[in-house]
């Protein structure tokens, strides 16, 4: 029955909406009448007045704008702050200019103010009245566009909307009514099942009801008289709201509220202009300038993409070579300063040796030179250094100048370089120290002071050794043939054998007695091996530990045969050096007194322990050790040859100087 009262009142609709649609048909068709038109004619005349009303004010408004603003000009234009502000601002002003002149007019004279006041309150005025006068024009054009509309006949186009607003509704009316039909018909099966389901749901809602009902009849808890008395104070701010807004909405609107809805409406234009707009571009396809635009996006957001990597890789600490963390100085949440090392961290690869040296052996001293390193902790073992650098600042303690420098323990490739260098230096002649080049070097001894970590010092010392013979040695300036090494090379030079085909050596190359015994005794394969084997030896050396002390002595030249002294027995008198060696009746006395002379000598280099004796004296000769310069013993203290030769008695080995 609802459904059939639903289908009556829908017929009802229909008819009414269709008897509007033919009253405005026929309306449109007869035209407006003569007291719609007056009525019209008469808003058109009272919107004309309210205009020509507004225009008078808003003229009378600018003229006391201009003059009060040409006063206050006229009265302190001297002034840079108001010649260079306010009055080169265009009438009207707007907010922030009217702010600026506010400001301005802060903690100045009274007249100030008064003038200011008058510039300001003038343009409010005029600001109010240009809106009345907007707002009259709008109205006026409103007026005269209804009376045209009245006035003009009626259009096809607006006869066919109503003819076909008419068709829908007898449309409409025609559906309804076939509805009704269909429910006052007889119910089909379908009907009836949708009937009992309708009728089942029903139920379980009236049964649902009845239990909210007997809920409602019991006792409400607290919980149930909180929430209702929550819900009647949330009504009651509703209703007071709502009524607040209904008085708003009563009241009539002031000009601020003007404003606001001008600005809506021109920000809802800007917005619909910027929409169709995009719409259009959109339309159009991007072009050149926006696929360039989003280029360059992507280029500053790949750069944004790197810099931010670079940041986060700034949170990592990362070590500029391999190595061990040897010392951690820091822990998690320390304060790490500029200057604080927080890791301390050591490489086999790049240890140096921290050495001080005297005045008087710095200018010998050359960056790359090469030279020997023993540590006292290390018994037996000498390790291949070359000078990294050396500093020109002098440390002066105790009257005492030095200097400090740093010297690199080599490693790999390297060590053979160095070899090189030294075999060099113990060559006898230039074809053959550059044919032996990198097969070896001269061990070398030295004293020299050093301490602390990666410390030694730096002094010259006697060569103890011939060093190695290895076959990785290239005679400079000399071109092998295809399928001829430098080892077959070598192995016929100290077989006495003919040279490969196609080998030419220098006319003066000759090779001493010496090395071609060595050279004779070395097969091919130990040739071939010997600079590997050496650099294999020196690679499974122990590695110094930072804080060893050491003793470096850097090779400049070595002496095949020389005679070395200690300085102490060599002395100076009238120009020329002599030493003091036991008389000629020495052995015959037999009283027991010792008698001495003096020998003059050539002394050569010295490395401040020794010195060497270029002439005067052979090897093994006493000496006596603190004479004076007069020949005088200072002790009756002996000193014969030790073994190796070189101290204290002199005898043959190389002569070093650094």
């Amino acid at each position: 029955m609802s459904e059939l009262a639903s289908a009556e009142q829908a017929v009802a609709n229909a008819l009414g909406q269709l008897s509007s649609a033919e009253e405005a048909l026929a309306a449109l068709i007869a035209g407006p009448g003569e007291t719609e038109i007056a009525a019209a004619r008469t808003d058109v005349t009272q919107a004309r007045a309210q205009l020509s009303g507004a225009i008078d004010r808003a003229d009378d408004s600018w003229h006391a704008l201009e003059d009060a603003f040409d006063e206050f000009c006229k009265q302190y234009d001297h002034l840079n702050d108001v010649a260079e502000g306010p009055c080169t601002a265009p009438l009207a002003l707007s907010d922030a200019q009217v702010g600026e002149l506010r400001d301005l007019a802060e903690d100045r004279s009274s007249n100030f103010q008064r003038y200011a006041s008058a510039v300001i309150n003038a343009n409010v005025a005029f600001v109010a009245d240009d809106a009345t006068r907007q707002s009259a024009v709008t109205a006026l054009s409103s007026a005269e566009q209804r009376l045209a509309d009245l006035l003009a006949p009626a259009s096809e186009e607006d006869r066919y909307q109503a003819e076909q607003s008419v068709e829908a509704a007898r449309a409409n009316h025609a559906s309804a009514v076939a509805r009704l039909e269909e429910l006052q018909a007889e119910p089909s099966a379908e009907d009836v099942r949708q009937a009992e389901l309708a009728v089942e749901a029903a139920r379980a809602s009236h049964t649902s009801a009845v239990a909210r009902l007997e809920e409602l009849q019991a006792e409400p808890s607290a919980e149930d008289v909180r929430q209702a008395e929550l819900a009647v104070e949330a009504a009651r701010a509703n209703h007071a709201a709502a009524a607040a807004r209904f008085e708003d909405l009563r009241a009539p609107a002031d000009e601020g509220e003007f404003d606001q809805a001008r600005a809506s409406l021109e920000s809802a234009r800007a917005s619909l202009a910027s929409a169709q707009a995009r719409y259009d571009e959109l339309n159009a396809g991007p072009t050149a300038n926006a696929i360039a635009q989003q280029e360059e996006n992507v280029r500053l957001s790949e750069i944004s993409l790197e810099e931010a990597r670079a940041a986060l890789a700034d949170f990592t600490v990362t070590a500029p070579f391999h190595g061990i963390v040897e010392a951690v100085n820091v822990q998690p949440g320390d304060r790490v300063a500029a200057s604080l090392a927080a890791l301390t961290l050591s490489t086999s690869d790049r240890i140096l040796i921290a050495l001080t040296v005297t005045e008087a052996n710095l200018l010998s001293l050359e960056v790359g030179q090469a030279g020997i390193a023993t540590f006292d902790a290390i018994d037996d073992v000498e390790y291949p250094v070359r000078i990294a650098s050396i500093s020109r600042v002098p440390n002066a303690a105790q009257g005492v100048v030095t200097y400090e420098v740093e010297a690199r323990l080599l490693a790999g490739p390297e060590i053979a370089e160095v070899a090189a260098e030294l075999a060099a230096l113990r060559g006898t002649g230039g074809d053959l120290a550059r044919l032996l080049a990198g097969a070896g070097f001269g061990a070398g001894a030295g004293e020299a002071s050093g301490g602390g970590a990666r410390e030694g010092g730096a002094a010259g010392g006697d060569a103890r050794g011939a060093g190695g013979l290895g076959g990785g040695g290239l005679l400079a300036g000399l071109d092998l043939p295809e399928g001829v090494t430098i080892q077959e090379v070598l192995q016929a030079v100290a077989n006495g054998e003919p040279l490969p085909e196609g080998v030419t050596l220098p006319e003066d190359f000759e090779i001493p007695p010496q090395m071609l015994e060595r050279l004779a005794n070395l097969t091919s394969n130990e040739l071939e091996q010997g600079a590997e084997t050496q650099q294999g030896a020196l690679a499974a050396r122990p590695l110094p530990a930072p804080g060893m002390s050491a003793s470096v002595t850097i090779l400049k030249e070595l002496r095949e045969q020389a005679v070395l002294v200690p300085v102490s027995a060599v002395r100076q008198l009238n120009g020329a050096w002599f030493v003091t060696v036991p008389g000629p009746a020495a052995d015959d006395a037999g009283d027991g007194v010792i008698s001495f002379e003096r020998v003059t000598v050539e002394v050569g280099e010295s490395d401040g322990t020794n010195v060497e004796i270029l002439s005067g004296i052979e090897a093994g000769a006493v000496l006596l050790i603190g004479a004076d310069n007069s020949g005088i013993a200072f002790s009756a203290t002996q000193q014969r040859q030790q073994p190796g030769g070189g101290f204290g008695g002199g005898g043959p080995g190389g002569g070093g100087r650094q």
